[in-house]
């Protein structure tokens, strides 16, 4: 993500949707059966990424769609994808 003004937008939307539910860190930990908050400030930075389980036990916990918390990844990765479907010419039921 590109810097404007010294500022570096967040690689994920896990944060603003856990604020906007008005659950802290704790909450999520909690929900999520896990013991480090460490964890998910990782996540929220974008230092590291969750797991496929930890992904989806997030997407209930916060209440929003993986492809939601993650959607630049996610658009990014469907891009690809369209990409090289036209390429290998596969077509879809969805077109």
């Amino acid at each position: 993500m590109p810097k404007v003004l010294g500022y570096q937008a967040p690689p994920n939307q896990i944060r603003w949707y856990r604020k906007k539910r008005k659950l802290r860190i704790r909450d999520v930990l909690v929900l999520m059966a896990l013991s480090s908050p460490s964890q998910i400030a990782h996540w929220e930075k974008g230092r590291k990424v969750p797991t496929l389980t930890n992904a989806l036990k997030l997407s209930a916990a916060i209440g929003c769609p993986v492809e939601v918390l993650f959607i630049d990844r996610f658009q990014k990765l469907r891009k690809e994808v369209s990409e090289r479907r036209i390429k290998c010419n596969i077509s879809t039921f969805f077109n």
